[in-house]
């Protein structure tokens, strides 16, 4: 692997707080194009860019893609969370 293209997080309460601040600056610095904060108890994702004081917050679906890939990569939220 050369370059990161996307990170994914699951918070934890004993990660949150380093997830959601720490690392989330380390990512946009470096320039990561696309980082993930999947928040479980709120059933949402918090999609952060490079550029973004605030993220994107996602709670139906998540789409990821590289030019390289056919079809992209999809995760339906609702399915995700759902009650085992």
């Amino acid at each position: 692997m050369r370059t990161l293209l996307l990170a994914i997080e699951v918070l934890s309460p004993s990660t949150a707080r380093h997830d959601r601040f720490s690392k989330r600056r380390l990512y946009q610095e470096q320039q990561i194009p696309l980082y993930w904060i999947v928040d479980p108890d709120l059933q949402r994702v918090e999609i952060w860019r490079p550029n973004l004081e605030f993220p994107e917050l996602e709670a139906g679906r998540l789409m990821w893609q590289t030019s390289a890939a056919e079809i992209p990569f999809t995760v339906d939220l609702m399915e995700l969370f759902k009650p085992i």
